[in-house]
């Protein structure tokens, strides 16, 4: 029988974690193991007691999301972490994203949004609601005199990159281009190299940057 997904909700907002809380222990699949109330909380008893799943909130007392995710990922490489946030958090997005954050999701995510997260992640994806990246990436500022960057992409893996942008999961890039989900893989560790860049997220974040694919 397959174990379930272990998971830690890190909020000092009582009601959020409550609602956090309640999503967790209707579904299954789930385990719910830790409760914390700030940062440093989280990052004591997670690291001595590890889940595969942290969501956590951005901004809370003695240790905020930001710090919390980067001491998780040097404690804890391969640990998952969303990190729950909102429209005006610009900078703790992308903040998150440089700390290691695996994904983004509003504080008013619905209950199949935030399992849809967990999955994604859990089979090596990365999330993000459409508000934060969305906002996160029109703010973006490249240097209007530069043309955009030749790196060599290929039709095909422009078009997985154009995919990607839109919030594609490896299963519709493939079912859109009619190529096996490992086809998909292969372009996307290649875009990946050659944006160099560590995770779906910061590929798409480094296209915009670029000016490879453009907001809308």
């Amino acid at each position: 029988m397959k174990s379930p997904v272990t998971v830690a909700i890190v909020d000092d907002d009582a009601f959020v974690r409550s609602a956090l809380v309640s999503y967790m222990s209707a579904t299954p699949g789930f385990h719910l193991v830790h409760q914390c109330t700030n940062g440093a909380e989280a990052v004591d008893v997670i690291v001595a007691d590890p889940v595969d799943v942290v969501i956590t909130d951005v901004r809370m007392p003695k240790l905020d999301g930001i710090g919390a995710t980067a001491a998780l990922r040097a404690a804890l490489p391969d640990i998952k972490i969303l990190v729950i946030t909102s429209f005006d958090d610009d900078d703790a997005v992308r903040e998150a994203l440089q700390a290691g954050a695996n994904g983004f999701l509003l504080k008013d995510v619905s209950p199949r949004g935030l399992v849809d997260a967990i999955r994604a992640v859990m089979e090596g994806n990365s999330v993000a609601s459409p508000g934060p990246i969305t906002s996160l990436l029109l703010n973006q500022r490249p240097a209007k005199q530069d043309p955009p960057v030749d790196l060599s992409l290929s039709p095909r893996e422009l078009h997985v990159l154009q995919l990607l942008c839109a919030a594609y999961s490896n299963t519709e890039i493939a079912r859109e281009l009619h190529v096996t989900e490992s086809t998909v893989k292969t372009h996307v560790s290649a875009i990946m190299a050659k944006l160099q860049v560590s995770s779906r997220l910061k590929a798409v974040v480094r296209a915009y940057e670029l000016g490879l694919v453009h907001p809308g």
